[in-house]
C-alpha cells in the first residue's frame, strides 16, 4: 500500500463508528474498498467508502471524505437501503462531466440500482432503487456507454418477473431525472441471465450482449443495439446463438468486439451419444447484418480444467479422432488426410517426470495428474495451438 493510500486508510478507520467494518462490493470486477475521485469537478479529491453495522436496522452506510491540507476530512455519511453491497461504480451517468456514485444493493432476493451525485458538499439521490437482475452501465474497460449514439451516456437494466419473462429497459438522464427511453419484454422465459455485457457488438456498432440460461442444460445469447431510441435485436431468431451449455460471451480475441460462444460437434462425432462426445467451442461475432462471423475456436476438457485455443485457419479442416478417450488421450487430425495436428495427454505425476522436457508442453495439473499438449512437427502442425491456458469456467460462471 502506498503512503497516500495508507494515510487515507488510517483516517477512514478512525472515522468509522464503533463495531462497524469496511465492506467490499461482491462484484468481482472491482472489489476496491476505497475509491478516490473528484466527484464535483472542483479540483479537490473525494474518497468514498462503505461500511457495515450488523447490529443496526440499517446495515450499510456510505462515507465521503475530502482531501484537505495533506489529510482527509469526513464530509458526510449516508444510509444505503439493503443487506448486501453488490456493486459499486463511479461513472458520469448524469452527463454533467462529473462522476456519479452507482450502487447495486440486495435486500433478501431483490436487487436494486441506486445512484447519487455529490454537489455543493451535499449528496443528491438521482436514481432510486430500480429493481434489476443484471444491469449494463459500462464496457469492459469501465467506460460509460453511449448506446443511442447521441453523445450521452445511457444504460440498460434487465429484470425477470416471477414467470421468467425478461424486461430489458434503456435509461438516460434528461431534464433533471432518469427517463426510460425504451422497454421490451421477451416472448420467451429464462431461468437466469447469467452474464450481461456492453460495448462494440460489431465494427463501429455499440450494443449489449445478454447470456441467458434457458434450463439446466441450454443457453443462448441475445444481442441488441439501439436505433432511433429503440432496442433492436441483432438476430431475428435466437437459434443463431443457441447452445447446449452455459458459455460466457466476451472479447476472446482482444479486438474490442464482443463474441458469443457456441458448442459444436467435430466432424465424425455426429452419431455418438451426446454425453460421450468431445466438443469444439467456437466463437462468433455478429456481422452487423443478419448472420454471424466465425472468429476462433478452442477445445476444453469435460472438467473445465483448461481451454486450448486452436489455430483459427484450421476451423472446418481439422477434427478430433474418434478413437480419442476423455481425460486420457486426445488427437486432433486433418479431416482430409488423417494427419496428426496436435495431441493432448493426461499423465500420472510419476510418468510426467519421465516425459517432461521432451516434446510435451504442460497445460495444467491437478493433485495427481499433469495435462500436456504437443504439436506435430509438420507443416500442418505448425502453430496449430495458438495458445494454451488454464481457465476454471465453472468457478467463473458461479461467482
Amino acid at each position: 500500500m502506498s503512503t497516500d493510500k495508507e494515510k487515507l486508510y488510517n483516517v477512514v478507520q478512525v472515522k468509522l463508528p464503533p463495531e462497524s467494518t469496511l465492506i467490499r462490493p461482491k462484484d468481482m470486477n472491482n472489489t476496491s474498498m476505497i475509491r478516490v475521485e473528484d466527484l464535483n469537478g472542483d479540483g479537490t479529491r473525494e474518497a468514498i467508502v462503505f461500511y457495515e453495522t450488523p447490529n443496526e436496522n440499517v446495515r450499510i452506510h456510505g462515507m465521503i471524505l475530502e482531501e484537505q491540507g495533506g489529510t482527509w476530512v469526513k464530509k458526510l455519511t449516508f444510509d444505503v437501503p439493503g443487506n448486501e453491497l453488490q456493486s459499486f461504480k463511479v461513472l458520469d451517468i448524469t452527463n454533467d462531466g462529473n462522476p456519479d456514485i452507482i450502487l447495486g444493493v440486495s435486500l433478501q432476493e431483490q436487487k436494486a440500482l441506486t445512484a447519487y451525485s455529490y454537489k455543493g458538499g451535499a449528496l443528491e439521490q438521482v436514481l432510486g432503487g430500480v429493481p434489476y437482475n443484471q444491469y449494463i452501465i459500462d464496457d469492459a474497460q469501465g467506460n460509460t456507454l453511449d448506446l443511442s449514439g447521441d453523445g450521452k451516456s445511457d444504460f440498460v437494466i434487465i429484470s425477470l418477473n416471477n414467470s421468467g419473462f425478461a424486461t430489458i429497459a434503456l435509461y438516460q438522464y434528461e431534464d433533471g431525472s432518469f427517463k426510460e427511453v425504451d422497454r421490451v419484454q421477451t416472448d420467451y422465459t429464462v431461468k437466469e441471465v447469467y452474464n450481461a455485457l456492453g460495448g462494440e457488438i460489431a465494427k463501429g456498432q455499440m450494443g449489449i450482449v445478454l447470456d441467458a440460461e434457458l434450463d439446466d442444460r441450454s443457453s443462448f445469447s441475445q444481442i441488441m443495439y439501439v436505433k432511433d431510441n429503440k432496442l433492436v435485436n441483432a438476430f431475428k431468431s435466437p437459434d443463431q446463438t443457441y447452445r447446449d451449455d452455459k458459455i460466457l460471451s466476451g472479447d476472446v480475441d482482444n479486438d474490442g468486439i464482443i463474441e458469443f460462444g457456441l458448442k459444436e460437434t467435430p466432424k465424425g462425432w455426429e452419431h455418438y451419444v451426446f454425453d460421450s462426445r468431445l466438443w469444439f467451442y467456437t466463437y462468433y461475432q455478429w456481422d452487423g447484418k443478419d448472420s454471424k462471423k466465425f472468429v476462433s475456436f478452442q477445445f476444453r476438457d469435460d472438467a473445465d480444467l483448461f481451454h486450448l485455443n486452436l489455430k483459427p485457419e484450421w476451423y472446418g479442416k481439422i477434427t478430433i479422432d474418434t478413437k480419442s478417450e476423455k481425460e486420457k488421450y486426445i488427437r486432433f487430425k486433418m479431416i482430409d488426410t488423417d494427419e496428426t495436428v496436435a495431441e493432448i495427454k493426461y499423465f500420472t505425476l510419476s510418468k510426467w517426470e519421465q516425459e517432461k522436457g521432451k516434446s510435451w508442453k504442460e497445460i495444467t495439473r491437478t493433485k495427481d495428474r499433469v495435462i500436456a499438449s504437443r504439436v506435430a512437427q509438420s507443416e500442418a502442425g505448425k502453430d496449430a495451438l495458438s495458445n494454451t491456458s488454464q481457465l476454471n469456467r465453472k468457478g467463473e460462471l458461479n461467482e
